[in-house]
């Protein structure tokens, strides 16, 4: 779906054992329907919280937002994932409290507005986690 530039596509999580694998399926096939990945990420309180509870089974991965501390080696608060990454893309992970447990969108903004605030840049923002996919 297209609505002023922005690019839209809607998946679910079925197992969330699995729910960066299926996230990277659906980010696959936005690619190849749009020839360019998504940047955001929007998914309901609910799903962030079963997501953020199967990534903690993983410390490994989820990394501080300058790259060199590991859940289990930083200092900072731990609030949840704000960044989902792979080596070919980055989705700011966004709350949408209108979709259904287990749904998400994955959406294209060139020029996001978060409700007219400015967007902070990472190095900028303390207790920012960003979960890692590895192949």
């Amino acid at each position: 779906m297209e609505d002023d530039g922005v690019l839209r596509l809607t998946g679910i999580i079925i197992d969330y054992t699995i729910w960066d694998d299926t996230i990277n399926l659906y980010v696959e096939k936005f690619h190849m329907q749009y020839n360019v990945y998504p940047n955001i990420l929007l998914a309901s309180d609910f799903t962030y919280r079963k997501i953020d509870l199967y990534a903690q089974m993983h410390p490994d991965r989820l990394v501080e937002h300058d790259g060199t501390e590991t859940l289990e080696t930083s200092d900072e608060p731990y609030e949840g994932i704000s960044y989902f990454t792979t080596v070919d893309y980055e989705l700011e992970c966004c709350m949408d409290y209108d979709l259904a447990e287990g749904s998400f969108t994955l959406v294209f903004d060139e020029a996001p507005d978060f409700d007219g605030e400015p967007v902070e840049e990472r190095e900028e923002q303390e207790g920012v986690y960003v979960f890692r996919r590895i192949a």
